[in-house]
């Protein structure tokens, strides 16, 4: 299987998630993707012709399955404007500036993500308050081209909620969140269902995703005390909220970005899954998947050296 049908596959993997995404926030999904794969399409076109390179069906796959991943990661009223703008700065400081297909450090999809937060922290955490609420298809549009305001239809996530939570417990909290959760439960199973399916395919390894999930879960257990006030959240609710799933299966096995030794795969997945869990319970954004993974790309080179070099002393004993 070559690298085009390995992104080919990868893209059809996301449909169900996009599907449940679709069913919960509404058309501004469909509109995300739709936008993100158009200013993608035009990106990877416009990189060749001034590089003068052939354009190859697996550099397009790739620039395109990151403007999907990316679309899928964002409010659905996020303006258009900043969409395009996101899928730009993924494909430019994630992947051109590296000299193209297979040579980027971090992961291009998490690169954009992380430039929109930066750039535009209020827009990137309005989201619908759950599924039904959502605007007409007029005012969606005129939202989506900038030309009214999002007042009345945004609403925070499930992990927002939980760091705004102003000392209620968790039980107390569930009565807020829930209907939010079980939204993003949907999603969630979206993803799951997708990546099981990769890696029956042999498209992705087990090893990333279950890494990464106990990097998240076992410290979100041991830090859960029962649900008091200062709880840091429940592995269920870690487990099924935000970006987990499709960080799990689609984000951090990027094969470039990640490291190329089995127990280097190991470390790395460790180690997203823990800094996703401290950035969440202690840092300043709600999340912290983009962050956790661009931090663990920086890390990659270093984990598969120090792999290396701890197998050479031991095969020289």
């Amino acid at each position: 299987m070559n690298s085009n049908q390995i992104m080919i596959k990868t893209g059809m993997a996301l449909i169900p998630g996009f599907l449940a995404s679709l069913w919960v926030f509404g058309l501004g999904i469909l509109l995300n993707v739709a936008a993100a794969l158009l200013a993608a399409l035009l990106l990877e076109m416009a990189y060749h012709r001034v590089r003068r390179l052939p354009q190859t069906k697996a550099s397009l796959s790739s620039g395109l399955l990151t403007a999907a991943l990316l679309a899928l990661c964002l409010p659905p009223m996020l303006p258009f404007g900043l969409v395009v703008f996101g899928v730009a700065f993924a494909l430019i400081f994630g992947k051109f500036v590296y000299g193209g297909l297979g040579q980027n450090l971090f992961n291009p999809a998490m690169v954009g993500y992380g430039g929109l937060i930066l750039s535009s922290p209020l827009l990137m955490t309005q989201w619908l308050p759950e599924s039904g609420i959502t605007p007409l298809t007029l005012d969606l549009f005129r939202i989506k081209l900038g030309l009214q305001g999002l007042d009345g239809y945004t609403g925070a996530t499930a992990l927002d909620l939980l760091r705004n939570r102003q000392g209620m417990t968790l039980s107390e909290y569930w009565q807020l969140a829930e209907p939010v959760f079980n939204d993003q439960i949907l999603i969630s199973l979206g993803y799951l269902l997708g990546g099981a399916y990769l890696i029956q395919a042999r498209i992705i390894s087990f090893k990333l995703p279950l890494a990464m999930l106990i990097g998240l879960l076992v410290p979100s257990l041991f830090l859960y005390d029962a649900g008091s006030s200062s709880s840091l959240g429940s592995p269920w609710l870690h487990g099924l909220a935000g970006a987990t799933m499709i960080g799990a299966f689609f984000i951090i096995t990027d094969p470039v970005s990640s490291p190329n030794t089995r127990q280097g795969l190991w470390i790395y997945g460790l180690l997203v899954g823990g800094l996703t869990f401290l950035i969440r319970g202690f840092g300043a954004y709600p999340d912290g998947l983009a962050f956790a993974v661009l931090l663990s790309n920086a890390a990659g080179p270093l984990i598969d050296r120090i792999v290396r070099l701890r197998s050479e002393q031991v095969q020289s004993q």
